[in-house]
């Protein structure tokens, strides 16, 4: 059949192109990082663990396009009712993937298949929890005018993140104190066979430490665990956005300086990451079937065990004996503390030095005893207010900062 003749209408008006410039400026720090990184892959020495390694910039190159053309809105966004359909789906596939990985002899077709039907649901589901954050940054205030552009107010910057297998961290510490001594981002699938090599050959006379898996990297876009249930993707998600937004403010520049720069970052991502993702669940209610919401089967364990306070009094037991020099009766305390808790359900590899080194930089769990955790929800308390909490924390860059500050809004000095 011939083509229908087209009538001849208007002459076409080439208009020239003008992008927004923060689009501009974020293409160019993307082109840029990964520049950088193959330079660093090309020319930088191996090192330790060269193999294993993990490499962020692989990750920039490889999701730079798509993070992209989401933020530039290129793609269709789904309807309210498809993202919550989307949402459910994606959960329980994952809540069948774990009940199945978790099985002695684990069907690993099956595993494929619900991986494969699993990952049609995948960008939808970031898009939906993506916006959905973005509505509630911005109810809270959070959104910032960008320089050179009058009356323009963005997220700033685009909730960016990825559904993915994280990198797990090599993290060290000395024997004689509980402190971060240097950490090292591995490959994601690496075995139990590998993870006890590394150890080892980490291991010294007086460093110990310990492979633990992440939850979620603030890379750009962020690295989420797809393997937990929905609360817990949507807080990390959270968690990571918050991570993003302090790199503009001197707490978050503080970072890698040294001393609490971390556990100040950290704590105040924690609590600001669960707000923001309580304010999501109460603005868009989802309700997941029984069992169908990503979570694991139910563990085999006594509830009458309280991990919480079994955590907190062991870091307590273990600060002391360490300041009493006595290293080998605390590394005693916390191996016989891991049985204790295996032998009630609750399974941890290994529990040393470097395992509450990193715990404890999230100052608002049971594994720190940093006096930065209760200082930061005494500030919570104070305020109740994600959009305050984090306009006045993001201008912390010491202990003493936020001393002053919980003791002016009358808190403990």
């Amino acid at each position: 059949m011939a083509a229908s003749p087209v009538s001849a209408g208007p002459p076409a008006v080439l208009e020239p192109w003008r992008p927004h410039g923060w689009l501009l400026a974020f293409t160019l720090a993307g082109v840029l990082g990964i520049v950088i990184g193959l330079g660093i892959a090309l020319f930088a020495p191996r090192g330790e663990f060269a193999g294993e390694r993990y490499h962020l910039w692989r990750w920039q190159a490889e999701t730079f396009v798509p993070t992209l053309a989401r933020i530039a809105g290129i793609g269709p966004e789904p309807a309210e009712a498809a993202g919550d359909e989307a949402v459910r789906r994606y959960f329980a596939l994952t809540s069948q993937l774990r009940a199945e990985a978790a099985r002695p002899n684990p069907d690993l077709a099956l595993i494929a298949a619900l991986e494969n039907e699993r990952a049609a649901y995948e960008n939808d589901v970031e898009r939906f929890i993506s916006s959905a954050l973005t509505e509630v940054i911005a109810t809270a205030g959070l959104k910032r005018q960008l320089p050179l552009f009058t009356g323009v107010e963005i997220t700033w910057p685009p909730v960016a993140f990825e559904l993915t297998s994280p990198p797990r961290l090599l993290v060290r510490s000395p024997r004689d104190r509980i402190e971060r001594a240097g950490d090292t981002l591995l490959q994601p699938g690496l075995t139990l066979a590998d993870i006890e090599r590394i150890e080892a050959q980490a291991d010294t006379a007086d460093s110990v430490s310990i492979v633990v898996s992440l939850g979620g990297l603030a890379a750009y876009p962020a690295i989420v665990r797809d393997d937990r249930t929905y609360a817990s993707v949507l807080e990390t998600a959270a968690h990571e956005w918050v991570h993003h937004y302090l790199a503009f403010y001197p707490l978050g520049q503080q970072w890698g300086k040294g001393g609490d720069a971390e556990v100040l970052n950290e704590t105040v991502a924690s609590i600001a990451g669960r707000e923001l993702a309580r304010l999501v669940m109460l603005r868009y209610p989802i309700d997941f079937p029984p069992g169908e919401d990503g979570s694991a089967p139910p563990a085999d364990r006594n509830p009458q065990v309280d991990f919480s306070a079994e955590m907190r009094s062991l870091r307590l037991a273990v600060d002391d004996l360490l300041a009493q020099g006595r290293v080998a009766e605390a590394e005693q305390l916390m191996e016989q503390k891991r049985q204790e808790l295996a032998a009630n359900g609750i399974v941890i590899r290994k529990i040393n030095q470097a395992y509450f080194a990193f715990y404890g930089t999230y100052a608002d769990s049971p594994q720190s005893s940093n006096p930065i955790g209760p200082l930061f929800e005494t500030l919570w308390a104070k305020t109740s207010d994600v959009g305050e909490f984090l306009r006045l924390a993001r201008g912390i860059t010491s202990r003493e900062q936020l001393e002053q500050l919980v003791a002016a809004f009358g808190g403990p000095p």
